[in-house]
């Protein structure tokens, strides 16, 4: 993958972020936008999952406050549930719970 092609990615992924937090009234962004959503295990190293769906190429997850043991099982490839909260930032989503789909 050449580097202006992650670049891409990465500013669509964001882009999508962006646009799933402009859906929420603005009242409910100051607290975090509650998120739930489907996809594909792109990678994973410590503490951040990067998946993608039908809709993006990638969206980054921050997997701090959930329970590794949710987690640490997961490979490229594997389906995912995400359910979290889009941060003020806007530039991840921090997952409170993950669940694998794959068997």
């Amino acid at each position: 993958m050449t580097r202006r092609h992650a670049c891409r990615k990465t500013i669509g992924a964001l882009l999508m972020i962006l646009m799933i937090a402009s859906a929420w009234p603005a009242t409910s962004l100051a607290q975090g936008s509650a998120v739930r959503l489907q996809g594909r295990v792109s990678w994973i190293a410590g503490e951040t999952l990067v998946i993608s769906t039908d809709d993006t190429p990638s969206i980054r997850i921050d997997l701090s406050q959930v329970d590794q043991a949710d987690y640490q099982r997961l490979a490229s490839g594997d389906r995912v549930i995400v359910t979290g909260i889009i941060p003020d930032e806007r530039d991840r989503i921090v997952a409170t719970s993950i669940v694998s789909l794959s068997p």
